[in-house]
């Protein structure tokens, strides 16, 4: 294909191949007479810069800088050649470049002194935006009641609760304090399988809360009702399929536990002194009750506002389909495998049950990372069509916030922020925030009735 160059710079023929997944090579081909014109200038800055044995500064004869630097001119000159075709393509195809994947085939033909490469691109995405102001959304309308009041009330007196020996066997409600060894087969697990989580092979005076649903084995909260101090029994616990440790799934584990003690839940009366405990000298019934009905609208107003931000994502997610640069969705899958990854390790879940469940993990992350992905391409594109712009104090503030996290003076960081690209950055998750901020201060909000938080504590 034909281009146009700017004046003084020599003219390439380029041809531009648009393949899949935001992909794109250009082949380019560069005059010889071109080629001949930059190595001279290359050469003539060699010979005026080297120091060579026998001849004045800046007198060296081009011939023999060019023998003597015959590797570093050529370098400079592909460097050179494949930085201007590069340009000359993104500009006469009106590329949107993301990253330059990879420079090839290049040659110096020898029929015609010219000299040609292709270069592999990643191209952000090229679609019509849908209608995005006016977005239909449905919220919950916020209302905090009196009954509200006294559930979050009942949370900060059971968060001051205190356990007691009783001398009684247990109950629902009730804390059993156990020791317990797990044996499979009539062998300690701890030798039949010795990848086994710890908590299955040994426990040592460790406190259940006995409740109705169990949160550590089905069954084993139920077979402790009726167990008083110094009881023993042991529980057949048959594993669930689909209990982390794989080689678990389905077996029964005999957990042999001694009962060290039962003790019961005391929730205080919410007093004048507990009142004062909780929210300082100050602090009266009154005052609690009014701060409470305050964390709770906040707390109200956050999720209908998060409500707001996955309704409008869920929108533009589906009014528009266009191919994704697989590089960024990949670096995206990757991050997201990561931390759910990190999470799973917090949780206990060791790396050999992990890598089992890899397929599963991978294929969650890169489904999240496509949707991530697609959505910043929109509004990226939004927030170019508004014109929209990131406050420099924003900027700012959310560059101090890093660098005292990882607790960094502020003029080092803004250097290293300056060299690696950090800046640019932030401002580009920043300028995402502003387009999403856009489209919520342009929906469509149609109210619905209250809906009633869910509680874990409290909720059956």
């Amino acid at each position: 294909m034909e281009n146009t160059s700017p004046p003084n710079l020599f003219l390439m023929n380029i041809n531009v191949e648009h393949q899949p997944n935001c992909r794109a090579v250009a082949h380019v081909r560069v005059p010889s007479d071109q080629v001949g014109k930059e190595r001279d200038e290359i050469i003539t800055y060699f010979a005026g810069m080297v120091r060579l044995p026998g001849y004045r500064p800046g007198k060296t004869p081009k011939s023999i800088v060019a023998k003597r630097y015959e590797n570093e001119v050529k370098d400079e000159l592909e460097k050179k050649l494949i930085s201007e075709g590069l340009r000359q393509a993104v500009k006469s195809e009106g590329l949107e470049l993301l990253n330059v994947l990879a420079v090839n085939d290049k040659m110096y033909h020898d029929t015609d002194k010219s000299f040609s490469f292709t270069i592999e691109m990643s191209l952000a995405p090229k679609f019509e935006l849908p209608e995005y102001t006016g977005i239909p959304v449905k919220l919950p309308r916020i209302e905090v009641t009196d009954a509200d009041v006294d559930h979050d009330i009942l949370h900060l007196r059971e968060n001051q609760a205190t356990y007691e020996d009783v001398d009684r066997v247990a109950s629902l409600g009730d804390v059993v304090v156990l020791s317990v060894t797990g044996s499979l087969d009539g062998q300690p697990l701890s030798e039949a399988m010795p990848g086994a989580p710890a908590h299955l092979k040994e426990m040592k005076e460790n406190w259940f809360l006995l409740a109705d649903e169990d949160d550590f084995l089905p069954g084993f909260y139920s077979g402790l009702l009726g167990i008083a101090k110094d009881d023993e029994r042991t529980l057949n616990i048959t594993i669930a399929d689909d209990f982390n440790f794989e080689a678990l799934r389905g077996k029964t584990v005999a957990l042999a536990a001694k009962c060290h003690g039962v003790k019961n839940k005391a929730v205080p009366e919410l007093t004048e002194e507990l009142i004062k405990k909780v929210g300082g000298d100050e602090m009266t019934l009154e005052t609690l009750r009014d701060e409470v009905r305050d964390a709770i609208r906040r707390r109200r107003e956050k999720a209908r506002d998060a409500a707001k931000s996955n309704q409008v994502i869920a929108h533009l997610f589906e009014k528009v389909e266009f191919e994704l640069p697989q590089e960024v969705v990949n670096r995206e899958a990757q991050r997201r495998t990561n931390e759910i990854a990190q999470r799973a390790m917090q949780q206990g879940i060791g790396e050999e049950e992990l890598m089992k469940q890899q397929d599963e993990i991978l294929n969650s992350a890169t489904n999240q990372a496509r949707q991530n992905v697609k959505v910043s391409f929109i509004l990226e594109q939004i927030a170019k069509k508004e014109a929209l712009e990131v406050p420099a104090q924003k900027i700012a503030m959310a560059l101090a916030q890093i660098a005292e996290r990882q607790k960094m003076p502020a003029k080092k960081f803004m250097a290293e922020a300056q060299k690696n690209g950090l800046i640019d950055n932030v401002r580009g998750d920043l300028l995402l925030q502003e387009a999403m901020e856009f489209l919520k201060d342009k929906a469509i909000v149609e109210e619905t009735e209250p809906e009633a938080e869910h509680c874990d504590t409290h909720s059956k």
